[in-house]
């Protein structure tokens, strides 16, 4: 069984020293790559970076790199880590993770357990969660869920403690929702920028989160909402249920060019980063679906993976399909957003602005190789290849706040590098073809172990929001059939989902989906055949679902004339 066991792991801690000789250094900082160099790590550390091969001594493990590109370790910037997700992150080369969702113990225990190297895994970083009252009271109400340890804020004068006491934690950063606005985001912002914590955060408009403080954006909403300033576009945006990070919305065809300039200006002038979050949103619409799905199956495949959750790769596979039900003209308008994406991206990178990679695993996308995907989607938005790695790596460090030691290829920053076999300068998904992946001064074991198991599991069952609820039945009306009929039942719950079927003593029912919270379900004569009283539940499938607690249902004996 491969896991962390409290023992030092080999290949994790610091190195004692490693050369590598002769390839091509491509350093993450912009500069023009460097042929012939040769980096000397010693105790994790880079050391020395020359163009010959002299002046290292002592007892050293030597890397021959002769024809490879040398880039730093990828920085997965916006994650949601999972048991499961270690050895896909390593085997793609992303040496360092932020987990941007999680229960802030799991979060600490993983921090220490990856980065002091008693467990395997990428370096691990990890944004403090504050909530509203009105929040903590939500996750009260859902006893499945474990609580996540959040801090709740009531007033902007709590702002400095509740700060404070996530920086104690191990906290890395400030992770806020679009729930927060007005003076209690530039409280939290402030008291964060005072002890080197940045606010990270979804925006419903991002004029007014730069406003209050915001260094690193998640998502688009917040900009299409920003650059959507012509009353027809207003009113089309105002009448839209708006969520950050909501997939499969039509907000995007509403962004308007025109109102470009004075938003990157706002966020370049600030200094505020963005996290696009492509391959989550928008990988379903990109000529590359069908390459991106058929990577994902092939790696899903593979025996030595099994351990992957079903529920999991079924999530993941199903965000290739969700514009099968939709017609030509939605397809249009979402294509449509889309475009007005990359030409945003491609205005605010060229005229100034950082763009740090996050995927948003595995909420939607697969660990690890969704950093390549995502880096391809930016250079298909008009990003160089250079800059598509900037923004897997120290952009991505800097929006952290940890670009002392981390993100590009120097001396004195951690050995954190990736060998590649072929240039991502001239082709992006050349960052695919890996040679070695190197952490902390190390050579890492990319293989996959069919037996693989974390040493420090999540608490509590799964919640993920594009996992399907368990549904909640209240009431079937009427109770009751008569023998040997047939019958029309409305069924009343919550969570029902299109695909939700109803289910008398184990036996699906022909279901209609009303809403979330109502079906109708008809008996047939031979469902009701038999007198008696019998189970009726509602059954959702996978991913996530499940059946319903059970109702009784009666079928009474049919009165003869």
């Amino acid at each position: 069984m491969i896991s962390g066991t409290g023992a030092q792991v080999p290949g994790e801690g610091p190195g004692q020293s490693l050369l590598i000789q002769g390839g091509t250094l491509i350093d993450g900082t912009g500069r023009p790559p460097v042929d012939n160099a040769h980096i000397l790590i010693r105790e994790g550390v880079i050391a020395q970076i020359t163009t010959s091969s002299g002046g290292a001594t002592g007892n050293i493990e030597a890397i021959d790199a002769r024809g490879k590109f040398i880039v730093p370790g990828l920085i997965d910037s916006h994650m949601h880590y999972r048991d499961w997700e270690t050895e896909l992150f390593l085997a793609y080369g992303v040496t360092s993770v932020n987990d941007l969702g999680n229960p802030h113990y799991w979060q600490a225990a993983l921090k220490h357990g990856f980065n002091s190297g008693r467990m395997p895994g990428p370096r691990f970083f990890f944004g403090g969660e504050v909530v509203l009252p009105s929040e903590e009271a939500a996750q009260n109400q859902r006893p499945t869920i474990v609580r996540r340890g959040l801090d709740v804020i009531h007033k902007p004068e709590d702002a400095p403690i509740i700060v404070s006491r996530l920086k104690e934690s191990g906290a890395d950063c400030i992770k806020l929702n679009e729930q927060f606005s007005g003076d209690l985001f530039s409280a939290i912002a402030q008291a964060g920028d005072r002890i080197g914590l940045r606010v990270i955060s979804h925006s419903l408009n991002v004029t007014d989160s730069i406003r209050w403080g915001i260094r690193g954006v998640e998502h688009m909403e917040g900009i299409a909402v920003a650059t959507a300033t012509s009353p027809r576009a207003k009113d089309a945006v105002a009448r839209m249920h708006l969520e950050a990070g909501h997939k499969n919305t039509p907000l995007y065809q509403w962004m308007e060019p025109a109102a470009f300039d004075r938003v990157i200006h706002d966020l370049v002038d600030r200094q505020v980063f963005v996290n696009p979050t492509l391959t989550f949103e928008w990988k379903a619409i990109t000529e590359h679906r069908r390459d991106f799905e058929q990577e994902d199956l092939r790696l899903y495949s593979l025996p030595a993976l099994s351990y992957v959750p079903l529920d999991d790769r079924l999530v993941i596979l199903g965000q290739y399909h969700w514009p099968d039900s939709r017609s030509a003209e939605e397809m249009r308008q979402f294509r449509d957003g889309y475009h007005h994406v990359q030409q945003f991206l491609a205005q605010f990178v060229r005229s100034g602005g950082r763009i740090y990679a996050g995927t948003d695993s595995s909420a939607a996308t697969t660990p690890g190789l969704s950093m390549h995907q995502e880096m391809q989607l930016l250079v298909d938005a008009g990003l160089t290849p250079m800059q598509a790695l900037m923004a897997a790596t120290s952009w991505g460090a800097e929006v952290m706040g940890q670009d002392r030691k981390l993100g590009t290829v120097e001396q004195g920053k951690l050995g954190d590098l990736v060998l590649l076999d072929a240039n991502p300068l001239l082709d992006i998904t050349n960052t695919k073809k890996i040679f070695k992946v190197i952490k902390n001064g190390r050579v890492v074991d990319t293989a996959y172990h069919a037996d693989y198991e974390i040493a420090i599991k999540r608490p509590g069952p799964e919640s993920k929001h594009l996992y399907n609820p368990v549904p909640v039945l209240r009431d079937v009306l009427p109770p009751i059939a008569v023998e040997a009929t047939s019958a029309s039942l409305r069924i009343v719950g919550r969570d029902f989902r299109p695909n939700s079927v109803v289910r008398l003593d184990g036996h699906v029912v022909e279901t209609r989906w009303v809403s979330a919270t109502e079906l109708a379900a008809r008996l047939t004569p031979q469902q009701t055949a038999r007198a008696g009283t019998f189970v009726l539940t509602v059954d959702t499938p996978r991913p996530g679902g499940g059946s319903s607690q059970p109702a009784e249902f009666m079928v009474v004996f049919k009165q003869e004339r």
